[in-house]
C-alpha cells in the first residue's frame, strides 16, 4: 500500500514499584528492588513521579521517555545539577534551594532512626527546610520528605549499565 503510514517501532518498558509482582513473563522491572540494591535505601517510586507530576496518584500511569540522545542526556544532567529546590516559603514568599550536592547525594543523606542514630528533625518538616543528613523517625515520613525524580533515576541506572536505553512506563497500582 503506498499510502499506508510509517511507524518507528518502540520498546517501552513496564516499571513495577512492587517487586513481587515483578516477573520475567510479565514484563516488568522491580524499579523500588534495582534502586535499593544500587543505592542501598528504598525508593518510593511513587513518591518519585510525584516530583515529576505533583498531581499524579495512586492507580496511575506515567510514561519516561528516554530513548533519544536528547531525553537521556538532559535526564543525566538534570541528575548532576547541583542546585535543588527545597520549596516557597508561604511567609516570605521566596523560593529556596539548597546548593553544592546533587539531588540523588541528597536523598541518600537521608535516614531514618536507629540505635546508633536519634531523630533529628520533627515528621512533617517545613517545605524550605534542608534535609541534608537529616535523620526521621521512619521511613514513611523520610520518603515523604524528599524523594529524587524518577526520570532522574531512572537516567541514572541506564548511565550505570542497570537498565536498557529505552522508554519506561511506570504502572502504580494502588
Amino acid at each position: 500500500m503506498p499510502d499506508a503510514p510509517e511507524y518507528t517501532p518502540r520498546s517501552v518498558y513496564m516499571l513495577e514499584p512492587h517487586a513481587d509482582h515483578a516477573t520475567a513473563e510479565n514484563g516488568c522491572i522491580p524499579i523500588e528492588a534495582i534502586v535499593e540494591r544500587i543505592y542501598g535505601k528504598p525508593y518510593s517510586s511513587l513518591r518519585g513521579c510525584q516530583r515529576d507530576d505533583e498531581h499524579i496518584g495512586n492507580d496511575s500511569v506515567k510514561l519516561y521517555e528516554l530513548t533519544s540522545n536528547e531525553d537521556y542526556l538532559q535526564a543525566l544532567s538534570d541528575l548532576d545539577d547541583a542546585e535543588i529546590y527545597l520549596g516557597c516559603d508561604s511567609r516570605t514568599g521566596e523560593s529556596a534551594f539548597k546548593t553544592g550536592v546533587t539531588e540523588l547525594d541528597y536523598w541518600l543523606s537521608i535516614r531514618v532512626a536507629d540505635e546508633s542514630a536519634p531523630a533529628t528533625v520533627e515528621a512533617n518538616p517545613s517545605a524550605t527546610r534542608d534535609l541534608e543528613d537529616a535523620v526521621f523517625e521512619d521511613r514513611f515520613f523520610a520518603d515523604r520528605a524528599f524523594s529524587p525524580s524518577l526520570r532522574l533515576v531512572l537516567g541514572d541506572l541506564i548511565r550505570r549499565g542497570e537498565l536498557p536505553r529505552g522508554n519506561y512506563l511506570f504502572r502504580h497500582w494502588w
